[in-house]
């Protein structure tokens, strides 16, 4: 490597970090400002009386402000959920032309979002009414933060290793595939092929590598070719109102709540409690990692950070009491499933913005599968640690033990009790109670426990900040999927298809769950409730199936796709983080995921399992 090319990726490399740093910030202080702004609301309106009339407003801008932002940061991290079967099987010498066509659809897409938000910020007029400021303002960071993640994909080669012309290759594929597919003259195809159109773009971009919330965005700019059901500009509106849901603010809240309470060293407090709980059991580490996991949901309700923290935290000391790595992985792994099925659970928020459906409601139907699973687990680890002669970890725990570890865990748990009596009581809504988890979570950490500072606050304030874009992102992304979905009145079409087929509730259930499973070991759990809820729920309504019932089933069906390849998110993220190799973990979940799939059958077959404690509370 000459001088003058190693002077170029140093170059590339700082103004590359100082854009991420920059950014990073700017996200970080966007999702502060939310929490203060919901903060003060929820303080005026249950202390003063009085609520902030522009606090919905405020917040829910610095949410799209935030998801755009995390738009060249995930990029850069190369974080956005994707499909890499296609590419891990690849021989080596094919790599970078693959790298080359997925970064080019992403610019390709990341420029039509460049060009459409440019477009509705001239079309747009009006005052927001309750912030009193253009409404353009709203869509500001769109179009600064596309041509940041095109910046990013331009200079890519000159700080990754790879071959400088890779990122500028990819950029010029990205803008031959704009002129191909907006400069010439439209497809005429009969208006049923729409969404066939953009259903097989999603498809065959998903399988290429390319990141879902991209995939679903092509697949949608794909359909304009055959019918412009959606011009650009009204894409970005459409993706930017199915974000920007009050209801969808509880995201980035519980997902910061659950941050703290990670960086407060609060979740290993419940890991002691599950100790003093289960810790004699016939293979009492598994059991630990089972009902802490179940413990842990009830506080943060994000899957993924439960299992990178019991990855760390649990497997080695599974492995060094006579696990194998694979199994111990498997264990916490699937594990992880619990904390989006039992409240406050991210995915059941996701869900009742997808279909409608009241969040209390869900949150509640989802204790008794909850603890329908975790039982199953734990009788699956029971019989895995019979079977290997495993002992108990260690013996019994006194109540005086038991007592000091649950006091230590109390003030987390109370946390849990608060959301749920909260909702169930109407005092505060899920996004009201997500502002109180982070408060609560905040004062434990930094001023109780005094367990990080300053400086530990804003790293994970940033780590949320960078998650909940994510999500919010895919969440937006599907917005305008379902609107071509519903406008082509597919979701009308599958209940006439199927109904036709059978009007009997349990060959439904059983079609829908083999249907789910499928989307499960695709696609990531988020994307596939906002695709297929508003699909399924109008079929189960129309042969009589509590649409609460089925919305914990699909949630149950999603969460085990994390089990199975070839995406596997639970499995992924336990091997990467205990340097296990997944083909193994794979493996060793086989007889957790056989117990799971009894769990699934029955809470799919006995409603009373999901809406029973529902039905008792009314």
């Amino acid at each position: 490597m000459t001088a003058s090319t190693v002077a170029e990726r140093s170059a590339a490399a700082r103004l590359l970090h100082g854009l991420d740093r920059s950014i990073a910030a700017l996200a970080t202080l966007c999702l502060s400002g939310l929490i203060l702004i919901l903060l003060a609301n929820v303080t005026g309106r249950y202390l003063l009386g009085t609520s902030l009339v522009w606090a919905q407003e405020a917040a829910i801008w610095l949410f799209i402000y935030i998801i755009f932002l995390g738009l060249p940061l995930a990029l850069r991290a190369r974080q956005h959920i994707a499909l890499t079967l296609l590419r891990d099987r690849l021989p080596p010498v094919w790599q970078p032309a693959l790298a080359i066509l997925i970064d080019g659809i992403v610019a390709y897409v990341t420029l039509m979002l460049l060009i459409a938000g440019l477009e509705l910020m001239q079309r747009i007029g009006g005052t927001s009414p309750a912030l009193l400021l253009p409404v353009w303002l709203k869509f500001l960071f769109i179009p600064l933060s596309c041509l940041a993640s095109l910046l990013c994909i331009a200079l890519a080669g000159f700080e990754r290793g790879i071959a400088r012309w890779q990122g500028p290759l990819s950029l010029l594929l990205g803008a031959l595939l704009y002129l191909l597919l907006h400069h010439v003259e439209a497809v005429s195809l009969p208006a049923a092929s729409v969404s066939l159109v953009m259903g097989l773009g999603f498809l065959a971009t998903l399988l290429l590598g390319v990141p879902v919330a991209f995939a679903l965005l092509f697949g949608v700019f794909l359909s304009g070719v055959a019918l412009p059901l959606l011009p650009p500009p009204a894409l970005v509106q459409n993706l930017v109102n199915g974000a920007g849901k009050f209801l969808l603010l509880a995201v980035p809240l519980f997902l910061t709540a659950g941050t703290l309470m990670n960086a407060g060293g609060l979740t290993r407090r419940l890991m002691d409690f599950a100790f003093s709980l289960v810790g004699h059991m016939r293979g009492g580490h598994g059991q630990v990692s089972v009902v802490s996991s179940l413990l842990y949901g009830g506080i943060s309700g994000s899957s993924y950070s439960e299992a990178s923290l019991s990855a760390k935290l649990l497997a080695p000391q599974m492995i060094r009491h006579g696990y194998s790595p694979p199994l111990a992985c498997a264990i916490t792994a699937a594990s992880g499933v619990l904390p989006n099925i039992v409240p406050p659970s991210v995915a059941l928020l996701i869900l009742a913005a997808a279909g409608n459906l009241s969040v209390g409601a869900l949150w509640l139907a989802g204790i008794g599968p909850g603890l329908l699973l975790a039982l199953c687990l734990m009788l699956a680890v029971h019989l895995l640690a019979r079977r290997q002669g495993q002992a108990p970890a260690g013996r019994r725990t006194d109540g005086a033990t038991r007592l000091r570890h649950g006091l230590h865990a109390a003030p987390v748990l109370f946390l849990a009790v608060v959301i749920i009596g909260g909702i169930r009581i109407g005092a505060v809504t899920p996004t009201e109670a997500g502002v109180l988890a982070v408060t609560y979570a905040l004062l434990l950490g930094l001023l109780v426990y005094r367990a990080y500072g300053l400086r530990g606050l804003w790293e994970s304030l940033e780590r949320s900040a960078q998650e909940s874009a994510l999500i919010g992102l895919l969440i937006g992304a599907a917005a305008p999927f379902a609107f071509i979905l519903a406008a082509e009145q597919v979701p009308q079409d599958l209940v006439r298809g199927l109904t036709g087929l059978t009007e009997n509730p349990w060959l439904i259930l059983l079609l829908a769950n083999l249907l789910l499973l499928l989307f499960g070991m695709i696609l990531d759990i988020g994307a596939a409730i906002l695709i297929l809820a508003p699909l399924l729920l109008p079929v189960v309504v129309a042969v009589g199936i509590d649409p609460i019932h089925f919305g914990l089933v699909i949630v149950v069906n999603l969460m085990l796709g994390g089990l199975t390849p070839p995406v596997g998110m639970l499995a992924f993220i336990a091997a990467t983080v205990t340097e296990t190799p997944v083909h193994k973990v794979f493996r060793a979940l086989l007889p957790l995921l056989a117990a799971l799939l009894i769990g699934l059958a029955i809470v799919t077959y006995v409603p009373a399992v999901s809406i029973g404690l529902l039905e008792l509370i009314r």
